[in-house]
């Protein structure tokens, strides 16, 4: 069969120079068949480029899912932190209304405030003694002269110390203050619990 396909070549480039007299023979070219080895080239490339195709599509994907796996760790990671947090604010809160609950009760005056003298809260003893709404309190006020004032602010249990302040109505008194440390802020800053002893 081969060697008919070679004869029926030859006769038509013969029939084709005859024909075209200009033209030769080398000039004459055949379509190839579909099993010809441009059509097998072609075939190939086609098959690489579709396997790369579909490798940066693997790939894509791999990678995709990679930074969705990171992004979903790292949000139940913020989640857990958030959620503890949140648990740590609440137990503040809770210590911090149990503590005004039992100083509010308390008959001596009481008084919540930071180490700048900022008053967070007092009980109507305190306001009654003190006379008036109070915004700043200075937790040294009328403190003995041979009482260490840096002893009683760097204290970090409760400390009692000798003071003498005038009340409300003007008089001097003397008695003995309670400092009582807090929980430091996030800031740094450290709040106290004043109690009077009068």
């Amino acid at each position: 069969m081969y060697f008919q396909i070679e004869n029926y070549k030859t006769m038509l480039t013969t029939i084709l120079q005859t024909t075209f007299p200009a033209d030769s023979a080398r000039d004459v070219q055949f379509l190839p068949s579909g099993t010809s080895e441009i059509a097998q080239e072609i075939a190939r490339e086609d098959d690489i480029l579709m396997t790369v195709y579909f490798c940066g599509l693997l790939l894509a994907l791999f990678g995709c899912a990679v930074i969705y796996y990171f992004y979903k760790k790292n949000i139940r990671e913020y989640g857990t932190i958030i959620n503890k947090l949140n648990q740590e604010l609440l137990q503040q809160k809770l210590q911090s209304e149990s503590s005004a609950t039992i100083l509010n009760s308390v008959l001596f005056p009481c008084c919540l405030v930071s180490e700048k003298g900022k008053v967070g809260w007092c009980n109507d003893a305190f306001v009654k003694f003190y006379g008036g709404d109070l915004k700043e309190f200075d937790i040294l006020s009328g403190v003995a002269e041979n009482e260490d004032v840096a002893k009683i602010r760097d204290a970090k249990f409760s400390v009692n110390f000798y003071v003498k302040t005038k009340n409300a109505a003007g008089k001097t008194i003397g008695f003995q203050r309670t400092l009582i440390p807090l929980n430091k802020e996030a800031d740094g800053s450290k709040n106290y619990a004043i109690v009077e002893n009068i």
